[in-house]
């Protein structure tokens, strides 16, 4: 039997899975490293390390499939988004990886802003420069270390410098590249006119290919390293959540996706780029050619209800119990409202002094109100997203809503979710989406496949267990979202000028 490998170079661990063509999982593993924190505002990690762990792990999961490495026929990988890997000549890292939560450019992000006309912010880069991004990051090191600067060659994301260690060539694909802030989404290309201005080299950016394209083969010190053979073929593959849709089956044009888990985000993919005015959200390029997708990430999803769960209720109670417990609430909780934004808040509304609030409380209110009230405030506040993506001239034609992450495994949250959006929610079947996603282009440029869309008819998840909306539940949603607006808008100033219009 011939598999596929899956490499998803996360935040805080790496996963690798192994799958045959027809999508079974073999063997998985997955290994752990910290995020650094230096300084305040700084995170960063070093990419050694990330190689070391990633090693391990294709070890383990070969191990644990009981195959040998010429059972390999392609990997393909995913990865943490927007981070910057800074190489030199002999392609080693030159200084620890300055990854996407890390907050130190905020000056950068304010020049290269200046330095872009709206004309390449919405005929170009399509998004807002923010720190913890490439261009951002890489500004504040040209500006601040230049010794390190002057001695780059090359600038990779993190997935691609995984890929490199096993054999690949300095190269980044489409999807991960328009996270990073230096290139056109409208033209999937560098953005030269915005690197010319900030006076950084195109010559450090590597070349852009398609997530299914072959960009190497793993040599012989690599396969020593790892038990994998060597001349196996490498597959560019993609950002994370370009992977993850792809590993989702959401591949059509205007399917909808929603994904809860310490934060949350909600995705909708689009035949043609769109700009938001209000910048808003992201607009990234999707793994199948053709597409995009728009992105809305929210800091507020299961790190509410874990909060709830651990410093309110001190309980030792699964989610799954909590979310059972919920259930036994009325939808709309007797007008208990709660406003999640416990880590501040980015999208829908931009304003970081935001914080979570409950309101309408009760002497009738119990435990299994607060509950649900706080998974009903964490919708709420994604359905606003919609109406941001409908703005744009995004129009959802999918029939049903893609749920992942922790607030699709239980059946009250998924309730939830289709009574707000007014749509049936299906739980993806992928169980590592984003590595399912690595895997698939692993498979079209093994040849495999002849498409992406052929691979994850094969490969991909699927909706199932689907939940369909309670014609008493849209009713009482309706209205509480009218409520949730009119209470924020009450109690927040938000300076940001992006605020809901509390109608």
């Amino acid at each position: 039997m011939e598999y596929v490998m899956g490499i998803d170079l996360g935040t805080s661990s790496v996963k690798v899975i192994l799958m045959d063509p027809g999508g079974r999982m073999a063997g998985t593993a997955s290994r752990g490293y910290e995020v650094a924190i230096p300084e305040k505002g700084m995170a960063q990690q070093r990419a050694q390390v990330w190689w070391e762990q990633t090693r391990r792990a294709i070890r383990e999961a070969m191990e644990k499939a009981g195959i040998s490495g010429s059972q390999v026929k392609a990997v393909g990988f995913s990865g943490q988004m927007h981070g910057l890997v800074a190489l030199d000549r002999d392609r080693q890292p030159l200084m620890p990886a300055i990854i996407w939560m890390d907050q130190r450019s905020s000056r950068q992000q304010q020049r290269i802003l200046e330095a872009v006309n709206e004309l390449h912010l919405e005929g170009q880069l399509m998004n807002r420069p923010m720190p913890g991004m490439l261009i951002c990051s890489l500004l504040w090191v040209k500006e601040n270390q230049p010794a390190v600067y002057e001695r780059m060659a090359h600038v990779l994301l993190p997935k691609d410098y995984i890929r490199l260690c096993l054999g690949g060539t300095p190269e980044t694909d489409l999807t991960d590249g328009a996270g990073s802030l230096a290139f056109s989404v409208r033209d999937k290309k560098w953005c030269e006119p915005l690197l010319e201005k900030l006076g950084i080299s195109r010559e450090l950016f590597p070349e852009v290919v398609k997530p299914y394209d072959v960009t190497g083969k793993v040599t012989r010190q690599a396969a020593e390293e790892t038990g994998l053979e060597e001349g196996t073929i490498l597959v560019a593959g993609g950002a994370d959540s370009a992977m993850q849709l792809t590993g989702n089956g959401v591949t059509a044009d205007g399917a909808l996706a929603l994904n809860i888990g310490t934060a949350s985000q909600i995705l909708a993919v689009t035949s043609k780029p769109v700009y938001d005015k209000k910048l808003r959200t992201q607009m990234l390029c999707h793994g199948i050619p053709g597409l995009w997708y728009q992105q809305c990430g929210s800091l507020n999803g299961g790190n509410t209800l874990k909060w709830l769960r651990t410093r309110i209720l001190r309980t030792d109670a699964g989610f799954g119990q909590l979310d059972a417990e919920a259930g036994r609430a009325p939808a709309g909780c007797g007008g208990l409202t709660f406003l999640p934004y416990l880590a501040g808040e980015r999208a829908p509304v931009e304003n970081p002094d935001a914080r979570g609030v409950f309101y309408g409380l009760s002497l009738e209110h119990g435990q299994a109100h607060m509950v649900r009230s706080v998974m009903e405030g964490v919708v709420l506040n994604l359905r606003e997203c919609l109406d941001i993506f409908e703005e744009a001239g995004i129009r959802i034609q999918v029939p049903y809503l893609m749920a992942s992450g922790g607030g699709a495994r239980g059946k009250t949250w998924r309730q939830i979710q289709a009574d707000v959006f007014q749509m049936p929610v299906c739980q993806t079947e992928a169980e590592e989406e984003a590595c399912t996603g690595a895997a698939v282009m692993a498979a079209v440029g093994a040849g495999w496949y002849d498409s992406v869309e052929e691979a994850v008819k094969h490969m991909g998840g699927t909706g199932k267990d689907p939940v369909y909306p309670i014609l008493e539940n849209i009713k009482i949603y309706q209205e509480k979202r009218m409520a949730f607006r009119r209470i924020y808008s009450s109690l927040f100033d938000n300076t940001t000028g992006v605020c809901y219009d509390g109608n």
